[in-house]
């Protein structure tokens, strides 16, 4: 029953909002009709300003933190509490309680690896901040972040689901990111004579 209960804690936890209440607080308004739509760090940076949007990602991503932590404080094994990270990214892509539409999942990401890995994520994510100061690219960013976090955590000696654990965090954001992936091949082949 407790693995159970930890992986509905986690969903629960991941569906939380913060990006569309600091809206609704602020301005009285729904961002998914705002700009991109997403219940994100960066639409609300830009609809709410700066300082929103720095607080949307902290909270996004303690709520990623905060699923692997309550799972590893429960005494889980590692595939639980990836499995908890990786649902609470779930939770924050398709919040049931807001028709399913959420944001994409970076930032949770971002803190359920933290949980995971300090040390590896916490490279990985310098890593990404520079890239994305240098070439301006959070995709290119956050690939290297897990790639270079995962293949540190092998590195250094860690093994099985933990040390893989960056990339299964990455599966709901990754289907999340489907239709974007669709989109831009089919705008890309409507280019090509």
């Amino acid at each position: 029953m407790q693995p159970v209960f930890l992986i509905l804690a986690a969903y629960v936890l991941g569906s939380i909002s913060p990006a569309y209440h600091l809206c609704r607080i602020l301005r009285g308004c729904d961002l998914r009709t705002l700009d991109s739509g997403n219940l994100g760090a960066r639409n609300t940076g830009r609809v709410l300003g700066t300082w929103a949007g720095i607080l949307v990602l902290v909270l996004d991503g303690a709520k990623g933190y905060a699923a692997v932590a309550i799972a590893q404080s429960a005494g889980a094994s590692p595939w639980l509490a990836v499995a908890c990270g990786a649902v609470a990214v779930a939770g924050h892509n398709w919040p049931f309680y807001l028709g399913f539409r959420g944001g994409r999942g970076a930032a949770t990401v971002a803190g359920a690896g933290l949980a995971l890995l300090p040390h590896e994520m916490a490279l990985g994510l310098v890593a990404c901040l520079i890239i994305l100061r240098t070439i301006n690219s959070l995709y290119i960013g956050g690939l290297v972040a897990i790639a270079g976090s995962t293949a540190l955590a092998l590195l250094l000696g860690k093994s099985g689901v933990t040390a893989w654990s960056p990339v299964l965090l990455c599966l709901p954001l990754l289907l999340r990111h489907v239709p974007d992936i669709a989109l831009h091949i089919r705008n890309r082949q409507r280019r090509i004579p």
